[in-house]
């Protein structure tokens, strides 16, 4: 509103100053007056446009404009119009500038109007004296319309530092918003009240704060409009605040819920709407620095140990995961520590203590691993430490031993002193690892050193650790292979041992692990048992198993389970369940169980007569390499033998002896591991049902299996 009034103004004063242009021509002048008189019209004109560019007057016209009005008016054909110069001058700018500097103008302005009369006193024909009624009645004319221009002035510069002043207060709201820490906040705020300060001419700010003791001392804790030397500045309880700033004698203050005084001071008497736009700006600095500390207080209720203040295993490793790659690899090094008979204390001396006992632990490894590592605590009496910029693994493992000699120390605690040592798992981080990698090297490593005695440091090697490592990046990474589509199933046919025809298929079913390639069958058996995952990858291998054998009606497949299935109480109903849902008959299902101790459990038996109560077959697979009881083979339900390959290439009559048992169990048998014609030849000869092995097939897919066996069927 001020900037368009301005231009208006302006505007209209030029005008004004142009159409005086025409006037010019007092017959008592020469026309190089007359042109003197111009030109210092268009000055008059340069001086209003120069202002209003620049938003502000400068102190040389108040020397400049009174001449150029006296000049401009003596050149015009009617001096008293001169008048109107002074009124197109003097108006305009009374929207700039402090008001000392407008007074003198509109002054100066007063005393050059009569002056541009007097050295031009004829007006038209007759004679016109600057002391007449007619000129100086014009005077009171020209000083109500300053005065008045000066009042509008005053109200549009009000409303635009009031509509500034909220406009500070609602970008510093949103700074405050996105601000991280209290010091930024503070920051934040300290740049806003220079900002409002500098909408209030003559106003400081300073914030104190009060000593908690009984003298009361004020202490400055932030300022704007005054020297920052003046920050930590002490005034004495109900001393006057004047004696911290000169000049400034008026003060207006607030005390903020958290103790801390904003006084805002002026040279004149502080007006309200100044005092509301710094007491506004306080409560949101305090409202943000509330705000933010709540905010810090539970992030690290969130991510800290609430005994040990420690980080959690969720922070730690946010922190080692930004660590492994940002760092150079050789250059991060994690250790994991574990506490060695720390449930003796727990036992002995009770929980209390072994609270107590777990803080100093805690102590210890953060002063073990000095400036910039990070130590956390993983829950119960494992421990991480975080070494960011080591050297090598030297200094990885010297840190490693100086701090499992710290943690070897007596640990004197309330009732009791007690000693406690720890295994510690060193990894360093290597090219191409990721967080996770690094964890599991140190993890294993730990467990070696714990294996291998107490209070052990000991550093992971690939040489020595690499086969577990192996194992524990399996387990970990199995419960995601079914989506990965990493799972995939392959068949194998075994034929009728005296015609050579196929009579059914083997499913196998694979892990095409991404970084360690191929995992048989039977290992990722064992890999599903020890991660829970069994249950769920054998619905998923039954899916494919339906899937295909499509388009070959009636053929039997055998499925590989691990024995200790049988003892899962859902086992049964899971495995009728997918077949249901697949539409694929339970009686062309045959589970191929290896021999085990769990086979003699009643609730083993229980499980493998639910599944024949529905047609499904039993086979023991590798038969004669593992245990089971004469007593079990007759209490199952078990309709096929199938023999080990191994004993093909040993003593002759053992494989006759294990065919003997499967013709005395009345069961079909089936020789694994047929891969040569002579060998197909000594299992016909020696009265085997079925063999299996690459002198049959080798491992086909659904398609493959499928085209193979419509070609043997024509043929």
């Amino acid at each position: 509103m001020l900037g368009r009034t301005r231009l208006a103004a302006v505007a209209i004063g030029c005008i004004a100053l142009l159409m005086q242009l025409g006037q010019i021509g007092n017959h008592t002048k020469s026309p190089r007056y007359h042109l003197l008189a111009g030109a210092c019209i268009l000055l008059m004109m340069a001086i209003l446009v120069i202002s209003y560019r620049r938003a502000r007057t400068y102190r040389w016209d108040l020397i400049a404009l009174p001449p150029l009005i006296v000049v401009g008016a003596s050149g015009l054909l009617d001096p008293v119009s001169g008048v109107a110069l002074a009124l197109a001058v003097t108006v305009p700018l009374s929207l700039y500038g402090p008001l000392w500097v407008w007074a003198v103008r509109i002054a100066t302005a007063l005393v050059a109007f009569p002056a541009g009369v007097a050295v031009s006193p004829m007006s038209m024909d007759r004679r016109m004296d600057w002391n007449s009624a007619t000129v100086l009645g014009v005077l009171p004319q020209l000083l109500l319309m300053g005065v008045t221009m000066r009042g509008i002035y005053a109200a549009l510069l009000r409303q635009a530092r009031m509509t500034q002043r909220e406009a500070v207060l609602a970008r510093t709201g949103r700074r405050l918003l996105g601000a991280q820490t209290v010091a930024e906040i503070r920051e934040v705020a300290r740049q806003a009240a220079e900002e409002l300060v500098a909408l209030s001419p003559g106003t400081v700010l300073l914030v104190l704060r009060r000593s908690a003791d009984a003298d009361g001392i004020l202490t400055v804790a932030n300022q704007a409009g005054v020297p920052a030397a003046l920050r930590g500045a002490r005034l004495a309880a109900g001393a006057p605040l004047d004696q911290l700033v000169d000049g400034v004698r008026e003060w207006r203050s607030e005390e903020l819920d958290d103790g801390r005084i904003v006084a805002v001071g002026g040279r004149r008497s502080v007006p309200d709407d100044v005092l509301a736009a710094f007491g506004n700006l306080s409560h949101q600095v305090l409202l943000a620095e509330t705000s933010r500390v709540t905010h810090e207080e539970l992030d690290h209720r969130a991510n800290h140990d609430h005994l040990t203040r420690l980080p959690t295993r969720a922070k730690f490793f946010r922190a080692l995961a930004e660590a492994v790659d940002r760092g150079e690899p050789g250059t991060i090094a994690l250790l994991n520590i574990d506490l060695d008979d720390f449930k003796q204390v727990n036992d002995v001396h009770g929980h209390a203590a072994g609270d107590e006992l777990l803080v100093q632990v805690a102590d210890r490894i953060n002063a073990a691993g000095g400036p910039g590592a990070m130590a956390g605590r993983f829950g119960g009496d494992e421990f991480g430490l975080l070494l960011t910029g080591v050297s090598g693994p030297a200094e990885a493992e010297h840190v490693a031993q100086r701090l499992c000699a710290r943690l070897v120390a007596p640990v004197p605690l309330s009732g009791a002193t007690v000693g406690v040592g720890a295994s510690i798992g060193v990894a360093l981080s290597m090219p191409g690892q990721t967080a996770g990698d690094l964890a599991r090297s140190a993890d294993i490593a730990m467990y070696s050193a714990k294996a291998r005695g107490k209070s052990r440091v000991e550093m992971f090697a690939e040489a020595v650790h690499g086969e577990v490592a192996r194992l524990r990046t399996l387990e970990d990474q199995l419960p995601y292979a079914v989506e990965r589509g990493e799972i995939t199933v392959a068949f194998q046919p075994w034929a009728d041992a005296a015609t050579g025809a196929w009579t059914g298929v083997e499913a196998l079913f694979q892990w095409r692990h991404r970084g360690i390639h191929l995992i048989d069958c039977r290992e990722l058996l064992a890999l599903a048992e020890r991660t829970g995952t069994l249950s769920r990858i054998t619905r998923y291998v039954l899916r494919q198993i339906a899937a295909g054998l499509t388009g070959l009606p009636g053929v039997r497949v055998g499925l590989n389970i691990g024995a200790h299935q049988l003892l899962d109480a859902d086992f049964t109903d899971n495995v009728l369940d997918t077949l249901d849902e697949c539409g694929f008959p339970p009686d062309r299902l045959i589970v191929e169980i290896i021999e085990s101790e769990h086979l003699d459990d009643p609730a083993a038996r229980d499980q493998l007569h639910r599944l024949t109560d529905r047609g499904v077959r039993v086979a023991l697979d590798d038969f004669g390499t593992g245990y089971v009881s004469l007593s079990a083979l007759r209490a199952f339900p078990i309709h096929r033998l199938k023999v080990d390959g191994a004993f093909l290439a040993g003593d002759p009559g053992a494989l006759d002896l294990v065919l003997s048992m499967g013709r005395l169990l009345d069961t079909e048998t089936i020789v694994l591991g047929v891969h040569e014609p002579a060998q197909l030849d000594r299992v016909r000869r020696l009265g085997a049902d079925a063999a299996q092995g690459d002198a049959v097939a080798g491992l086909l897919t659904g398609e493959e299996l499928r085209a193979a066996w419509t070609r043997m069927a024509a043929a």
